[in-house]
């Protein structure tokens, strides 16, 4: 028993001491000294003031684009970073940033010095070569591409073993495969091609992939379809009721029918057919099923990017999915000089749709910002919202730009951070150019919640990667990202929305890694407590015995 209670105490302390690891910073570049817990001095010289310099990306991979390629890093006690790709031109950074090279070989070599002139360098050799796989996606990198994944992000060895895969028309639909997917294993895995656009479709009330020339896609998947009138939609595989055991519906609400399948085919929809209602015989009381009134919108937000003096139109589409006809109203909450609607006030019949001609105008004075708005829609019993960012920009400038959040940071909590790419583009002869940067951040009602600026020389062309910390007191809702490149008082501007909101994460992550160790630790103890007191009344009543005994 004692031997069992010592093995106990010795896990218990193994696991206190584990924390203590876990919880603990490491020392670098200072001397600490101190005295132990007995009469022996001690003294621990840590001579490490060499930067802590790890490279991220690229990696010792295959990559399928030669441009905007992601440089990112860790560091730590540094004061200068530098990179230079196959020892040629060395290149100050700040942060992590996007470069061109060329197809073929190469080594990147990053390097970090401290303040004692200790200098760091790490390498990495990876492969440029555009041929070695090509997809052809043009479908799902337009306008209207969402959040399809971006393939060239990653390499080819990523691309065998690919998660999360989404291919989007964010005016029809979206499918969110569920497993990891070996693009390259096709059909036909030896001509190095994958050809999205003729084996998939992504379009009004239709989903469709092609199993036999993608085997490799034929996977469960999540599926979207956008903009639909139906009142009670059904699913259909084939033209035909899709069985549950193939398709599970998840939700319908505001046009947009979500349901999972096992297997991919052709998926539609159509209105779920209704028993016609008893109707009770005149004279014999009865009723008939209420008028159901509701509404449809083919957009949640609008992005307009105007120059000054430019004017553009957008076109809104209101489908009544109701069973009864309805008064629908629309209002511009503010910046009623930036927009013009064609019909204010209306009346739409059950079953029917509209579309609302919106003229978005900025004048030659309109000074070079990001204004937002909301487009209220109405009727007797339902209100919606339609977001409104309008980019306005100098007529002439130096300047092109444009800015990506990667999904993973399109949704995050208050507290978190969003970080975001950024390209830019010099447009004109001059062949070295000092623009001004200003990073904004702005809530759904036009409030600065963040506002950064700095300025960085641009040649031909820039990439840049950016993090922003969300504050702590950001109430839920809709953010939008803007950046203004000024030069010479001339604007160009970008944008990108995301929201802040609750996000699911797994149980076990770094935040409550301790917390459950420290749960262990503590059951431990109990049980250790409880044999302990076991132990002691087994030996109490042992040594009553063996008194009994000797008298």
């Amino acid at each position: 028993m004692k031997k069992k209670g010592y093995l106990i105490l010795l896990f218990v302390f193994l696991l206190i001491i584990n924390i203590i690891g876990i919880k603990g910073n490491s020392i670098t570049g200072e001397i600490i000294t101190g005295d132990a817990t007995q009469t022996v001095g001690m003294s621990i010289f840590v001579t490490a003031y060499f930067p802590l310099l790890t490279i991220i990306s690229p990696e010792n991979k295959i990559y399928l684009t030669n441009e905007s390629l992601l440089l990112n890093y860790s560091v730590s006690n540094e004061q200068v970073i530098w990179y230079n790709i196959d020892n040629l031109v060395n290149i100050t950074i700040i942060s992590s940033i996007y470069f061109n090279t060329s197809q073929g070989n190469h080594i990147l070599y990053l390097y970090a010095n401290s303040s004692f002139g200790n200098i760091t360098s790490r390498n990495v050799s990876f492969v440029v070569n555009s041929s070695r796989f090509i997809i052809q996606r043009d479908e799902y990198n337009g306008s209207n591409k969402g959040a399809s994944t971006n393939f060239l992000q990653y390499t080819y060895e990523d691309l065998q073993n690919l998660s999360n895969i989404i291919l989007e028309n964010t005016q029809s639909g979206k499918i969110l495969f569920n497993q990891p997917i070996n693009l390259t294993n096709d059909k036909n895995p030896d001509d190095n091609l994958l050809d999205l656009d003729t084996y998939t479709n992504v379009s009004f009330n239709r989903i469709e992939l092609n199993s036999i020339a993608l085997p490799n896609f034929n996977k469960p998947a999540t599926l979207w379809l956008y903009n639909l009138t139906f009142s009670n939609p059904q699913i259909l595989k084939d033209g035909a009721v899709c069985p549950s055991s193939i398709c599970t519906e998840e939700n319908y609400s505001g046009g947009t029918l979500k349901f999972n399948v096992t297997e991919f085919s052709i998926y539609t929809s159509e209105e779920t057919p209704v028993e016609s209602p008893y109707t009770a015989p005149s004279g014999g009381g009865g009723g008939r099923e209420a008028a159901k009134q509701d509404f449809v919108l083919d957009k949640e937000k609008i992005n307009v990017k105007l120059k000054q003096g430019e004017t553009k139109k957008e076109i809104l589409t209101i489908n009544n999915t109701g069973t009864s006809k309805i008064k629908i109203n629309l209002q511009i909450q503010k910046l009623k000089d930036f927009i013009k609607i064609s019909e204010e006030n209306f009346e739409l019949e059950a079953g029917k749709s509209k579309e609302i001609i919106l003229d978005f105008i900025a004048r030659e004075e309109t000074i070079p910002d990001l204004y937002i708005s909301k487009l209220i829609i109405s009727s007797e019993s339902i209100k919606k919202e339609i977001l409104i960012a309008i980019e306005v920009e100098s007529k002439k400038s130096l300047f092109d730009v444009k800015v990506e959040i990667l999904n993973k940071y399109k949704k995050v909590m208050p507290g978190e951070e969003i970080i975001v790419g950024i390209n830019l583009y010099n447009l004109g002869e001059i062949k070295k150019a000092d623009a001004l940067l200003e990073y904004v951040i702005k809530d759904e009602e036009g409030n600065i919640i963040i506002s950064e600026k700095e300025t960085l020389a641009v040649e031909t062309r820039a990439g840049l990667v950016k993090t922003f910390k969300i504050p702590e007191d950001a109430k839920y809702g809709e953010y939008i990202f803007y950046i203004r490149v000024i030069y010479i008082g001339e604007v160009a501007s970008a944008s990108a929305w995301f929201s802040v909101g609750e996000v699911e994460k797994p149980f076990l992550n770094k935040e409550n890694i301790v917390l459950v160790i420290i749960i262990i630790i503590l059951l431990a103890l109990i049980a250790m407590f409880i044999e302990f007191k076991i132990l002691k009344k087994h030996t109490k009543r042992s040594m009553k015995t063996n008194k009994n005994i000797l008298f």
